[in-house]
């Protein structure tokens, strides 16, 4: 792959992940690449064509390293840890990287396939929350609500503080933003020790 086209691709995520502008065109990956939309066309034909590229490129190369974090063969909480720390390195870069997930889900058929192979791969971590929940160590009624509520604290402080930011909150209160060191021993709390209560 040339300099030009990774130089194409590397624009396109960041117009898609660092800022959110999923309604992208070519001229604006043109302006961000440094390059011109003849040049895009060149090498990835249109728009589509370009985004289904870019899309498997962050399937690969980001999503799939988080989620393998969860079918490990470690116990439930080093596991649950362990994804909220991939989560963490990847949303302080790409802080829009879930919404961009869930906006992009109904029109890719890559994304489809992706995250139906990973609910397939899945069903051992379902298997072992839920026992987790029947034997009373978490205070869930299913494992959905536990897997719901731990998608979205892993990346919802990543797209408040890009938001905060925007409405020029973080200068204002800093620590709002970057107050990400207790942040997960926070939701493991909220996820683990909420039975406690």
């Amino acid at each position: 792959m040339s300099d030009t086209e990774n130089k194409i691709k590397n624009a396109t995520v960041d117009l898609l992940l660092k800022e959110g502008n999923f309604g992208f065109t070519l001229s604006d990956v043109a302006e961000k690449s440094r390059t011109s939309r003849t040049v895009i066309h060149y090498y990835f034909r249109s728009r589509e064509n370009l985004l289904s590229v870019v899309t498997k490129d962050i399937l690969s190369d980001l999503v799939k390293p988080r989620y393998d974090t969860l079918i490990s063969k470690d116990h439930l909480e080093i596991k649950i840890l362990k994804f909220l720390e991939k989560s963490d390195n990847i949303c302080e870069i790409y802080p829009y990287i879930d919404v961009f997930l869930m906006v992009r889900y109904s029109t890719s058929e890559d994304l489809q396939i992706f995250f139906q192979d990973i609910l397939g791969s899945f069903k051992n971590l379902i298997s072992e929350v839920q026992n987790f929940i029947d034997c009373k160590e978490l205070n869930y009624p299913d494992a959905q609500f536990f897997l719901s509520d731990l998608f979205s604290l892993s990346s919802f402080s990543y797209i408040f503080s890009n938001f905060s930011c925007t409405l020029g909150i973080s200068s204002e209160h800093p620590s709002i933003i970057h107050d990400c060191k207790n942040k997960n021993g926070r939701i493991l709390d909220i996820l683990f020790k909420q039975n406690n209560v």
